[in-house]
């Protein structure tokens, strides 16, 4: 378990070059400057949204209810001009409030991390506004590929052949997929180029786009919309790399194939090809 509270000297603001956001329009990617010393960097990032102190707001935590897989670090980063703000686990009332994280006080433009270690169902809130609440699944499901440990916020179940990564749009509207190399050793500074492919039941290419990372892993988050259009945004995090992606689109309930694939280690292609295919299953 891991905590940090940090004061943000500076905040970049890049509308995203693939897409905006549509609730929030322009999506900011926060850079970590060497001024911050944390022994692990944030990969996931929660705003909490001006306005958010306002109890009518239609937004407070953006986004307020994430599916993550075990070992993921998030930041609340406070967007919310000249509002102080917690984010404090359990409820307000509870007797367990504050037990497994609490920031305290968090000015405009700093942030808090945690590192969700163990699995299960988190509330959290804000105690100066106790009517300002998120929650966050945390999921301990991955997958062993040939070259790849493929990890999920949400459940890996069998469907009595193979193991197939299932999203249960009734339960998560988004999860966030980690993908670790397991066949190739890398230093954390080693850019890495990768391909993302989704394929239909009928093996059809629906999705294809390369991404970006430094060291170890890739982080994309899937978020499921009623858009016509499938758009990314993201990294989170800029300086370096190591924010999540984000993926939105309409994706209609049945089975996919997710293929993810190295393209690039530095500016050296592989010798041979490095990829896994994972299935999947959309429910709603």
């Amino acid at each position: 378990m891991r905590i940090y509270l940090f004061t943000i000297l500076a905040v970049v603001v890049i509308v995203s070059y693939f897409a905006t956001v549509p609730a929030l329009k322009v999506m900011a990617q926060f850079s970590l400057f060497p001024g911050i010393q944390s022994d692990v960097l944030p990969t996931y990032l929660i705003r909490i949204v001006p306005g958010a102190a306002d109890k009518n707001n239609t937004l407070h935590y953006y986004p307020p209810n994430i599916a993550i897989p075990v070992a993921t670090t998030v930041a609340w980063f406070n967007d919310d001009p000249s509002q102080p703000h917690t984010v404090t686990s359990g409820t307000p009332g509870s007797a367990d409030s504050g037990r497994q994280f609490n920031s305290g006080i968090i000015p405009y433009t700093s942030f808090m991390q945690y590192t969700f270690d163990n699995p299960g169902s988190y509330s959290y809130y804000c105690v100066i506004h106790p009517w300002r609440t998120g929650t966050a699944y945390v999921s301990s499901a991955y997958e062993q590929g040939d070259n790849f440990k493929f990890s999920t916020g949400t459940d890996i179940v069998s469907n009595g052949t193979e193991a197939v990564w299932a999203l249960n749009t009734t339960q998560h509207d988004r999860t966030l997929l980690r993908f670790e190399p397991t066949t190739v050793t890398v230093e954390e500074t080693t850019p890495i180029t990768y391909n993302i492919t989704i394929l239909n039941s009928d093996m059809q290419s629906i999705f294809s786009r390369s991404f970006f990372s430094l060291g170890s892993n890739l982080q994309v988050e899937l978020i499921q919309s009623d858009t016509n259009t499938t758009t990314v945004y993201g990294p989170d995090f800029s300086d370096p790399i190591t924010g999540a992606y984000h993926i939105q689109g309409n994706f209609h309930d049945g089975d996919y194939t997710l293929r993810i694939q190295i393209m690039a280690i530095g500016s050296d292609m592989p010798e041979k090809e490095i990829f896994d295919e994972f299935r999947d299953k959309i429910i709603s």
